[in-house]
């Protein structure tokens, strides 16, 4: 709706300047003053159209991996410039985004307290996990096991123009009837407190903010985590 209404405004701007300039005369006060601001104002027109503009929008199909477990993603977009204007420029690349979630009840308060927020993962990075070979007595045979390791990954991705990204949001077992926010720091078995999203069973709403550039994108869903594993789903609010 907003590029939309730039784009009347722009219109509507060019043709009164357009107007103004075939009344004035080419060497006169006004004919100057409108090439200055002509100027000025296509830069900033350009410099805003070109800017990052995230969408954020429920995934169509949930994943399921073989073993049961259900993930409720959300899909991040940096959204391509519109026709006409494509044809001449490209929005610049969403650099170092990173995402945040907040769990609310459906009255909207917050779940786990008023300041905690879940730092997004983005699904297409690796899991912190790192693999070793150990063995597990003197002279043994060495075992393959896995080590919590946050830096084989990372929380901010660059999205180009026109791309899109995943992001969890909750994780479901088939032998749960609630679900958890799934996220780097509660993958390892017993994580801390404050990095525990636990969820009974029961409707939920879920906050996502984006951040890129000094600027924020939300959007809000509701996790649908009273049902059968069938049913359980996101729902955009």
């Amino acid at each position: 709706m907003r590029s939309t209404i730039g784009y009347l405004i722009f219109i509507a701007v060019l043709g009164a300047l357009a107007y103004i300039r075939w009344q004035a005369d080419s060497q006169s006060f006004v004919g100057s003053l409108f090439a200055a601001f002509l100027s000025a104002f296509l830069v900033f027109f350009v410099e805003v159209q070109r800017r990052p503009k995230i969408s954020i929008v429920q995934e169509k199909t949930a994943c399921v991996l073989q073993d049961g477990r259900k993930f409720l993603r959300v899909v991040v977009a940096n959204r391509a410039i519109r026709w006409p204007l494509k044809l001449i420029m490209d929005r610049r690349p969403a650099s170092e985004v990173r995402a945040w979630i907040t769990f609310l009840t459906e009255s909207n308060d917050p779940v786990f307290g008023p300041e905690r927020e879940m730092i997004g993962r983005w699904s297409n990075t690796p899991e912190p996990a790192r693999p070793m070979m150990i063995a597990q007595n003197p002279g043994g045979a060495a075992q393959m096991t896995f080590l919590f390791d946050l830096s084989v990954t990372r929380d901010a991705i660059d999205i180009g123009s026109g791309a899109n990204e995943m992001l969890d949001i909750v994780m479901r077992r088939p032998d749960e009837a609630g679900c958890r926010g799934w996220h780097n720091r509660g993958m390892i078995q017993n994580p801390n407190p404050e990095d525990r999203f636990e969820l009974a069973a029961d409707r939920y709403h879920a906050q996502v903010r984006v951040d890129v550039s000094r600027r924020s994108f939300n959007a809000l869903f509701r996790i649908v985590c009273d049902v059968g594993i069938e049913d359980f789903r996101l729902e955009p609010l």
